[in-house]
């Protein structure tokens, strides 16, 4: 098994929002393989990749509303 080893960034709101946002769009992109794929390996491993990613998305959005507040999680093209 590999070592775990961690690193520390700082990201500007602007940065943040980007990235969460992304995160986001991937996380529907392998719910819907998840869930309409043909091919059993694919669907179990969108569903695989959706569970590890959605604990990344989680742990990150929960910092980023603590430092930013809730609007960081707003990805409406509206102003703010």
């Amino acid at each position: 098994m590999a070592e775990l080893r961690e690193f520390a960034v700082t990201l500007l709101d602007w940065e943040t929002r980007y990235i969460l946002q992304s995160i986001s769009n991937e996380l529907q992109r392998l719910k819907t393989i998840a869930e309409s794929s043909e091919d059993p390996d694919e669907a179990a491993d969108a569903g695989n990749d959706y569970v590890e990613l959605s604990g990344l998305y989680e742990s990150l959005s929960k910092t980023a509303i603590s430092t930013f507040g809730s609007q960081i999680t707003d990805y409406s093209n509206q102003e703010i």
